[in-house]
């Protein structure tokens, strides 16, 4: 589940400092019993693992997925394409792919994002680029 190394077809990077993105993680890994996706925990990555052209405040930022060498899936659609590989969850990637409930989507992710930063703040992490990060033990 908490890989540091992408190995699997779709490659999720994800904050494992925030309690929401870890119990999510868990559910998702859950629902995966095929492996589908490779879930790495980027507070838990040395700067030599992070990937090619991403800084850790990049990563930090918002939720990234990554298929193979493909392009970048980030925010809503990086959940679009999770819910895609998930049974069960395949239809929210179709509607997470619709303009309307897209976009309503990116609201709510937004808003998300807000209280994540003002949790990691209160808890001493500070926003995305404001404090270096150590990897966990």
């Amino acid at each position: 589940m908490n890989s540091t190394q992408p190995g699997s077809a779709l490659s999720v990077w994800y904050d494992g400092d925030c309690p929401v993105c870890r119990q999510e993680v868990a559910l998702y890994s859950r629902i995966d019993r095929q492996g589908r996706i490779d879930w790495i925990d980027i507070v838990a990555l040395t700067d030599r693992q992070l990937p090619a052209g991403k800084s850790r405040a990049d990563l930090l930022g918002k939720f990234h997925a990554r298929d193979g060498d493909g392009p970048w899936q980030i925010g809503v659609d990086a959940f679009a394409a999770i819910w895609g590989k998930l049974p069960g969850l395949r239809w929210g990637a179709f509607l997470f792919r619709t303009p309307l409930i897209r976009q309503a989507a990116q609201l709510a992710y937004l808003a998300f994002l807000k209280w994540q930063r003002s949790y990691r703040a209160r808890r001493g992490h500070g926003g995305p680029g404001e404090t270096p990060h150590t990897p966990r033990p």
